[in-house]
């Protein structure tokens, strides 16, 4: 405790004796805004207490101990030290070699030549990519660059023969360029594993994309840059600046003002177009942000990826004294990068104010929360299908969303997924739902969004009743899936559970509370609608719940055998479907030689128990999407045999898009739109079931009448358009 209190007394005599009292104060209150009173005291203790290491050597590999003092990191987020190494020279590297290369890394260096080298090394290590080029723009350095050249074959060095400078040196390099793309990175760096491949692979996945960069972190593990926020009055902020780069608003794709040189991958006929770096900002200092903004005054975006991480000795190569040397030269250029870029600045928010929109350029756009039990995976169940599909509807919309989930525990791959997308998602202790660790969050930013969206009573019940708490004015949209006490009150009805029958009535209790207490419900069944809107005062709308691109050809009949079941297990509807399809259908089929694949997640031990029974059942737990639809190319026919469930069931609608036809029980085709030429109908006994399935899979006539039948029905009843129409009409 005695220590704790001496080192915030430090803290406090050094804040008397600051001249920049006043811009602390400021800079405490959004820190304060944006994380809570303890936690925003903290972080700004931490960040004003940082210093940068000078040179590499000494750089420590935590940040858990500077200059033996302890600073303040989340306990939720850990901090992952970077790889930061002094590389061995015994060895000689050969880099890529090629011919036409895809990508042309420019290393600007004047001395520093171990530094230089350690960078090179880097990319060797960190690399699968082998279609890029490493160009060594040596600007006529005095100490002995010999080690580069004696060191790495297939390196490119252009010496030049005087020194132009760190911006003239970099045009000088570019020119001579082979690649597609150039990249730019400091020779202060060391890159981090496949940092490149994740730059390459966000500017090639949209056309409007000019320019990408990287999140750049100091050797202590803290964060430099997630992007750049330029201010009204031209001054520049490093986003993020010396916080922990684990933080959910680091890790998601975005857009950026700018993004600091230090890595920065741009395509080289945009490069060419914009004339390099605008040598009225020579020697340095201002080009690498004047380059943004000149890449979009072309129409194209400048991107942050967080997947790709640099780290960055920050002063090695200029030092950080504004008063010497070329680090001078950052006053006088910023004066000449606000006058000429004054209309746009305009538009700018002042300084250190709405930085929840500037750090990703979403001012005017549409805010959406989406809140569920966890972070949809796609592959395992329908539900997270729909909320998917949801998010994908609102980013085609140009919305900024961000994802909240009661369990965020549900494994990189999905986070990533989403992030990539650009949502953000909130993760970590402060979004903690059993201990309501949302509310301080929600409490604090319930103005910046225009709608949120509550999946399931179940997890948004609580959230609900508090956002009615603080008058939140925006649109509160509740979708709960189905109505799920139904499914509890016919199961307590058929078994005489009068412990289930209690259960469903609390369970229609919240569900009613949702529908009322929003400012609008969807619903995705037909039936529900019409039962809903009987007592609900509130709207409820129809959206579809899926939409799926339908191809024009798919795998005939005759290319085809075999039947399957596709379900995520966790669901007990699914369970017993299959026991009784298993029990009590399956028999006859497998004794005919057709074979029955059951796919899906959390799959019970009963069922791999009937592989011992049926010589024709393949069982696969968890499978991809690129095996799921492998499965629709092969298979003849899909089963929905469902007892019980709620809402259209997306296994249906899947396997109709894929041009597969479909036999299940009436629940299966529950809640879908019908029509006079509607050609689905429900089995539900098992001797109808097999000979329907035994019907459709010998019929040649049958299954082709099915399969186009069920492609036509899902382009118009569950296309993205749809669903956007319905979110564009909330969100006005």
């Amino acid at each position: 405790m005695r220590n704790k209190l001496q080192k915030y007394l430090t803290y406090a005599v050094r804040f008397a004796n600051s001249p920049d009292k006043n811009k602390v104060i400021n800079e405490l209150f959004v820190e304060i805004k944006d994380k809570g009173i303890v936690t925003g005291i903290r972080s700004l203790l931490h960040k004003k207490s940082h210093f940068h290491y000078s040179s590499i050597s000494n750089a420590p590999t935590s940040g858990a101990n500077k200059g033996g003092e302890n600073y303040y990191i989340p306990d939720n987020f850990p901090l992952i030290a970077p790889t930061v190494k002094n590389y061995s020279k015994d060895l000689k590297i050969a880099l890529p070699y090629c011919a036409k290369p895809e990508v042309s890394i420019i290393i600007p260096m004047y001395n520093q030549v171990d530094i230089t080298y350690n960078c090179i090394h880097s990319i060797f290590e960190n690399n699968k990519l082998d279609n890029y080029e490493v160009i060594i723009a040596d600007d006529l350095s005095t100490d002995d660059t010999s080690i580069i050249a004696n060191n790495f074959e297939n390196i490119r060095i252009i010496r030049n023969e005087t020194n132009l400078g760190f911006l003239k040196n970099c045009n000088n390099a570019a020119q001579q360029a082979q690649g597609e793309y150039i990249v730019f990175l400091n020779n202060d760096t060391q890159v981090q594993k496949d940092w490149l491949i994740e730059l390459l692979s966000l500017i090639k996945s949209n056309v409007k994309i000019g320019l990408v960069g990287s999140k750049l972190i100091y050797p202590d593990g803290l964060l430099q840059e997630a992007g750049g926020i330029i201010w009204q009055d031209g001054s520049a902020h490093n986003f993020g600046n010396h916080d922990n780069p684990n933080r959910p608003e680091y890790c998601y794709v975005k857009e950026a003002d700018y993004i600091s040189g230090a890595s920065i991958m741009i395509t080289k006929n945009l490069w060419k177009e914009i004339g390099g770096f605008d040598e009225v900002f020579l020697p340095a200092y201002c080009e690498d942000s004047d380059l943004c903004f000149q890449v979009r005054k072309r129409g194209y975006k400048v991107m942050y990826q967080p997947f790709s991480v640099v780290v960055h000795f920050e002063g090695l190569s200029h030092g950080t004294d504004l008063d010497k040397g070329i680090k001078k030269h950052q006053t006088i250029n910023q004066r000449k990068f606000r006058e000429r870029w004054a209309s746009e600045l305009k538009k700018k928010s002042k300084n250190s104010e709405n930085t929840f929109f500037e750090r990703d350029r979403t001012t005017g756009k549409k805010h959406v929360l989406v809140i569920d039990h966890y972070l949809p995976q796609v592959d395992k169940d329908a539900g997270s299908r729909t909320i998917s599909n949801f998010i994908d509807a609102l980013l085609d919309l140009d919305c900024s969303v961000k994802f909240m989930g009661e369990n965020s525990n549900t494994g990189k791959h999905y986070e990533k997924m989403y992030q990539e997308k650009g949502v953000e998602v909130l993760y970590g202790n402060q979004f903690n739902f059993g201990l309501r660790g949302w509310r301080h969050y929600l409490k604090n930013n319930l103005s910046n969004f225009d709608a949120i969206i509550l999946s399931r009573s179940s997890v948004c019940t609580p959230i609900l009743t508090f956002l009615r708490e603080q008058n939140y004015t925006g649109v509160t949209i509740y979708y709960g899936h189905d109505l799920g006490y139904q499914r509890l009150e016919k199961e307590g009805l058929e078994k005489g559970d009068n412990s289930l029958l209690k259960q469903a009535k609390k369970l229609k209790a919240i569900e009613d509370y949702m529908y009322e207490q929003s400012s609008v419900s969807l619903a995705i069944s037909s039936e529900e609608i019409a039962y809903l809107r009987n007592y609900i005062t509130k709207p409820v709308l129809y959206i579809p719940p899926y939409y799926f691109d339908v191809p024009v050809n798919t795998s005939p009949f005759d290319s085809r055998t075999g039947i399957f079941f596709i379900g995520g297990f966790n669901h007990p509807p699914n369970q017993d479907a299959m026991r009784w399809f298993l029990e009590e259908v399956y028999g006859q089929l497998d004794a005919q030689g057709i074979s029955l694949i059951i796919a899906g997640s959390k799959m019970p031990e009963f069922i791999f128990n009937y592989k011992k029974r049926f010589k024709s059942l393949e069982v696969l737990p968890d499978v991809s999407v690129e095996e799921l639809n492998a499965i629709y190319t092969k298979t003849r026919v899909a089963i929905v045999p469902l007892r019980s469930g709620a809402g259209v069931k997306g296994k249906v609608i899947e396997a109709m898009a894929k041009g597969v036809p479909v036999v299940g029980t009436d629940i299966a085709f529950e809640g879908m739109p019908k029509d006079e030429q509607y050609l689905y109908r429900g089995v539900n006994d098992p001797q109808s079931f097999a000979e329907e399935i035994i019907r459709v899979y010998n019929d040649n006539t049958r299954w082709d009448e099915l399969a186009e039948f069920g492609k036509q029905y899902v382009r118009v009843n569950f296309n993205k358009e749809g669903m956007k129409q319905v979110f564009a009409g909330l969100l006005k």
